[in-house]
């Protein structure tokens, strides 16, 4: 009777232990996913909080896991070798192959960050209701399936900047493209199946743009993945940054004109960041310089990546406390039959009215500006796709 009673209690314990898991049964012992750029756990009995490695959760994880396809240049060598496979379908091979404006924004290369597998996602349009139709290949071309994905918004943000030049030739005029348009351009072209908004950065970077905040905290919705922001404010230092503690801080007093303004924007983007991830670009400074925004609690730093897959000289904030994705730093300006190709990709990315040789190189352009919204982009995408393949 005793053992029972015994038998009893601890039944009823053991069940209400995990109704407050919410679990089911004593066997289900998976570990709780760990989330957040800068994780950390709470003991319940002192509430004292516990930061964890960085690299533990699902988020950073995941960065590592891009950073090497990205230092092997994957996304970019992988995705032509369908141009001259045998198993792929004539009516796709010629979408892939087009080099025209409308083909080239109409596909876009994956690679499954759980599995290293490349698919080629081609745009079958949209539903009435708003979702992308999909037709999928495998990285040989060969079909997989046909799927239907929900779009993600991602959010560029950028300085308002004049006008740039792209110089072709001296014989050729400039085209005339701003700052922003380029950086929707590398976005688009990675995914060409996301929502993107853009807001704009009016002020100087010592003043405090409070309708900025305002616009880009109203932008964020439901479908927000992320945010990329290419912009920066660098604080340079005789030696390597290490830290986050008083070395910075008087560096930061020695190279800002306002301080107070500085920790008053922190705090506005780490509010945002608190709310949706948040990928800023790392400096264009070399190594002894910071993006002093990276300060701020929650921001995810992109860094450049040069030639032979190594961080590149002028790529700042290398610290893993500031910069935890890595992109592609240069981009050969090419000739193409429509018009240029700046990402690498294969394709149009900006159409010209005139066109000189195809495959003939015109210099670069370079920049984490540009790194920045590519990660974003494949982000965004690896949301879309979950779960499919």
């Amino acid at each position: 009777m005793v053992l029972e009673k015994l038998s009893l209690n601890l039944a009823q314990k053991t069940s209400a232990w995990l109704n407050a898991c919410g679990k089911t049964s004593i066997l289900q012992t998976k570990p709780q996913k760990i989330h957040g750029v800068n994780p950390s756990v709470i003991y319940s009995q002192t509430g004292k909080s516990f930061d964890l490695p960085r690299f533990s959760s699902v988020e950073m994880n995941m960065a590592r896991i891009m950073n090497k396809i990205a230092i092997k240049d994957e996304y970019i060598i992988r995705s032509k070798k369908v141009l001259s496979s045998s198993k792929i379908l004539p009516e796709d091979l010629k979408r892939l192959k087009s080099t025209t404006l409308e083909d080239t924004y109409k596909h876009a290369f994956w690679i499954n960050p759980k599995d290293y597998k490349g698919y080629h996602l081609l745009d079958e349009g949209r539903t009435k209701n708003g979702l992308q139709k999909l037709r999928i290949l495998d990285e040989n071309g060969v079909f997989v399936k046909n799927a239907v994905v929900k779009p993600r918004t991602v959010i560029l943000t950028d300085l308002k900047k004049d006008v740039i030049s792209l110089q072709i030739q001296n014989e050729f005029s400039n085209i005339d493209i701003t700052h922003t348009d380029l950086i929707n351009i590398f976005a688009r072209r990675y995914n060409p199946f996301a929502k993107y908004k853009t807001v704009l950065f009016n002020s100087e970077p010592d003043i405090v743009d409070k309708e900025f905040f305002r616009k880009l905290y109203e932008s964020i919705d439901k479908d927000t993945s992320c945010i990329s922001a290419s912009f920066g404010q660098s604080c340079t230092s005789n030696i390597p940054f290490k830290g986050k503690g008083k070395e910075i801080q008087n560096k930061l007093e020695n190279n800002i004109k306002s301080i107070d303004n500085l920790v008053q924007t922190n705090k506005l983007f780490g509010k945002i960041a608190n709310k949706v991830r948040f990928l800023i670009g790392a400096g264009n400074n070399g190594n002894c310089s910071i993006n002093i925004y990276l300060l701020s609690t929650g921001l995810e730093g992109v860094g450049g990546l040069n030639s032979i897959r190594k961080v590149h000289c002028n790529s700042s904030s290398r610290n893993s406390l500031f910069t935890q994705h890595y992109e592609n730093y240069e981009f050969p300006i090419k000739m193409t039959e429509e018009g240029i190709s700046i990402t690498g990709l294969h394709g149009t990315d900006i159409p010209i009215t005139k066109t000189l040789f195809p495959g003939e190189s015109f210099g670069n352009i370079f920049g984490t500006s540009y790194a920045t919204p590519i990660r974003a982009a494949k982000l965004a995408l690896n949301e879309m796709m979950e779960g499919l393949l």
